[in-house]
Parts: C-alpha cells; sequence; structure tokens
C-alpha cells in the first residue's frame, strides 16, 4: 500500500495504543511497545514556568469553586487516582485548558485549509491565521506533500505522527549557507502555543526522531516505502493561536539527535537506579581506603581494566567503520597522540583509553549508532565498580565519602 491510499486529512487511522504507548510489529513480527517522539526530550525541558502556571490556575479554579473545594477536602491522601482528576479539574476550572483547546482547533484547521479539495473557511479570528500560514508556505516556497504521517524510528523506539512533510519547490538556503534545492523534503512542524520558549528543546529532539524514521502503514501494521528526508535541518513553523502572527525557524537535527542520545541515557539511568544497579554506599574511613590501596595493585588493576575495554573498543570501532559519515567525523576528531593499534591491543595508558571512550560515544550519540554490548562484560549490583571508570579512580572517589 502506498502512504497516498492512507494519507486522507479527513480521517486519520492511529497506531494500536496500550496505555497511550504505540504498539507496532516489527521485522520479525514480534508486537513491540514504543515511545511517543513528543515525550522523548522532556527530560531536556525546563518546564518550572510552566509548572508554576499550572499550579497558578489550579489554585485560581479551587479558590473560584466551593464543589472543588469540598472534593479536595474530603479525598485520602493516598488516593492518587481521586487527585489525579482533582488537579485536572481543577486548572480546567482556572480556565487552564481553554488556550490549549483553541490551539488545538487552529491545528486541525490548517489541515483542512491546505488540502486543495476542501472549501474551507471557518471565520475570524482563524482566516486570518490561517492566512498568515499560507503567506509564509507561499514565501518559503513549502509544499505540505505529507500530512499527520505515522513514522516509527527504531533507533528510538518511537513511533508517532509527524505533522508535515514539506517539499521546496525552490531553492532554499540552510543556516549554515548551503542551497537545499528545490525538490527537498523536510520534516516539518506546527505548533500553535503561545510560544516556544518551554519545549524548543523537544521539538528538536521530536522532529529529529520522525526525519530519522520511516514510515508505517497503521492499518495494516507494515513499514512502507519512504522517500529521503533531508537529514541535517527541518522546519518549525509557529503559528499562535492567541495573536496574529506566523514565524518559521530552522531546526537543528544534531542537536535533536544528541537530546535524544542524552534522553535515552537518562532513562537508562533511572532504569538501572530502581534495579539497584547502584546507589547510595555506605561511607568508608581513609584508613580503609589505605589498607585496600597497600594490598591491592593499582597498576595492575587498571592495566587490566585497559585491556578489558581493548575488546569492546574494537566492536564499536567496528560498527563506525560501517558507517560512511560517523567513520569520517571520527577521523577528523581522532587524536594523533593515540594510536589505534595500540589501542586495540589494550597497550595505552589508562588516561588514552578513557579519552577514546568519551570521543566513541560522542560520535556514536552524533549518529544514532545502536550502543554496543559485545565485548563488554558489565557487573551488576549496588557494590559493582562502574566498567566506565579506572580502578585506580574508583579507589580515590572511594574516599571522598568521608
Amino acid at each position: 500500500m502506498d502512504i497516498d491510499e492512507i494519507d486522507d486529512p479527513h480521517h486519520k487511522p492511529d497506531f494500536r495504543r496500550a496505555n497511550g504507548a504505540p504498539q507496532i510489529i516489527d521485522a520479525a513480527g514480534k508486537n513491540q511497545r514504543y515511545s511517543r517522539p513528543s515525550g522523548w526530550g522532556k527530560e531536556l525541558d525546563d518546564e518550572n514556568a510552566l509548572v508554576n502556571w499550572k499550579i497558578n490556575r489550579a489554585i485560581e479554579g479551587v479558590a473560584g469553586d466551593p464543589a472543588l473545594q469540598a472534593r479536595a477536602a474530603a479525598a485520602k491522601e493516598d488516593d492518587r487516582g481521586t487527585w489525579n482528576e482533582l488537579r485536572e479539574a481543577a486548572i480546567n476550572a482556572g480556565r487552564g485548558d481553554q488556550g490549549a483547546d483553541i490551539g488545538t482547533a487552529l491545528h486541525a484547521m490548517s489541515d483542512r485549509w491546505e488540502d486543495p479539495d476542501d472549501d474551507f473557511h471557518p471565520g475570524e479570528p482563524y482566516e486570518t491565521h490561517l492566512g498568515l500560514y499560507g503567506k509564509e508556505l507561499e514565501r518559503l516556497g513549502l509544499k505540505s506533500i505529507h500530512v499527520e504521517v505515522p513514522i516509527v524510528n527504531h533507533t528510538w523506539r518511537a513511533a508517532g505522527t509527524a505533522d508535515r512533510v514539506f517539499e521546496l519547490t525552490h531553492d532554499l538556503m540552510d543556516p549554515e549557507g548551503e542551497i537545499l534545492p528545490a525538490g527537498t523534503l523536510v520534516i516539518g512542524d506546527l505548533k500553535t502555543g503561545k510560544t516556544l520558549t518551554y519545549s524548543a528543546p523537544g521539538y528538536s529532539v521530536q522532529m529529529a526522531i520522525y526525519a530519522g524514521g520511516v514510515f508505517y502503514n497503521v492499518v495494516d501494521d507494515v513499514e512502507i516505502e519512504t522517500p529521503e528526508i533531508n537529514q541535517r535541518w527541518a522546519l518549525l513553523i509557529h503559528l499562535p493561536s492567541d495573536r496574529p502572527e506566523c514565524e518559521t525557524y530552522w531546526v537543528d537535527l544534531e542537536t535533536g539527535r544528541w537530546g535524544a542520545y542524552l534522553t535515552q541515557q537518562v532513562r537508562e539511568w533511572r532504569k538501572s537506579w530502581r534495579r539497584g544497579d547502584f546507589g547510595l554506599a555506605d561511607v568508608v574511613s581513609p584508613s580503609v581506603v589505605e589498607m585496600v590501596a597497600e594490598t591491592f595493585d593499582l597498576e595492575e588493576a587498571d592495566r587490566e581494566w585497559v585491556k578489558s575495554n581493548a575488546v569492546w573498543v574494537q566492536h564499536r570501532l567496528d560498527q563506525i567503520k560501517g558507517h560512511p559519515e560517523a567513520r569520517k567525523r571520527l577521523q577528523i576528531l581522532w587524536p594523533e597522540h593515540i594510536k589505534p593499534k595500540e589501542l586495540r591491543a589494550g597497550t595505552v595508558s589508562t588516561e588514552a583509553m578513557l579519552e577514546s571512550l568519551r570521543l566513541l560515544s560522542r560520535v556514536e550519540a552524533e549518529y544514532e549508532l545502536s550502543f554496543v554490548t559485545e565485548g563488554r562484560d558489565v557487573p551488576t549490583g549496588r557494590d559493582a565498580p562502574d566498567p566506565n571508570i579506572p580502578p585506580s579512580q574508583q579507589l580515590s572517589l572511594l574516599g571522598e565519602g568521608e
């Protein structure tokens, strides 16, 4: 089935979901639960202002609603379900959802506005907003060839619906001065909120995930042919619902992929903490550290650490070799004082191995390469040492607990 067969602006089938999470069928025919791209990068957002705004609206809502006051007084402290409902009701009572509802409606109107077969006239003030949106598309030479298209990204295990895939109808210069020729396809996103200030980091991550994914037929649960989409830049159009403005911004997808990597690391860290792989440790006196140091050959331990990591490094280098752009990037960044042959043999210094591990992580993040597990024997548990830190440094950190 071709994408055009399911790309109907009036009826948009969605992913199967379980508790809100999209479900897909992978290449092996197994059902997989993926994250939503809109949720990626939330760990990077500064949401203090948004949280304070919600609290203010909730206070406003409770203050003007005796029924909410009574329900709050009756709720048990440990009744999470009731308190969740009360929070939402308080925010709504404080008119906290009105702007969001209007923005959502304006977003839906934009789909109809771009449909050449839909003679759509919503009236004011929306006619003015959408007119500005149409003029911005015309100014930049943007044509929406796909609207609300389901996309799956296996690298980040995320699946969702991208707002737009734009085709450039004329050449356009990117922020680096390069010309994107007519016919180039770029991921596009339309935002109708009052400001982009607080959520821009998450938007860049979300768009990077969409740009690096594949089109997906949510009816038959299969991947479908995906056109080549620009992997360097995307376009974010801001059409605020509270005022007649429309502005377009370039989104750096390399920054977005970096954010996706950082988000992934934060999530893995949290999972490891909950599993008990690490956590709070007992305070050890300096005398114990000195005693361990006297009976433990730290230089030999560091040499063994370097040798064990050399196997892991080899597998990571093999992966990067298979990616031409990542390989070129690594060659540019590689320090002259670290000899690859010595690194593979595990004969480099502890400092050189640490530097190499950090550099490999940087390149893997930039090009969305998967985490390499081959050659890495990682102990787990509360007292397990960190495999990324040499034994001598771990012993030094141990003494700092006093």
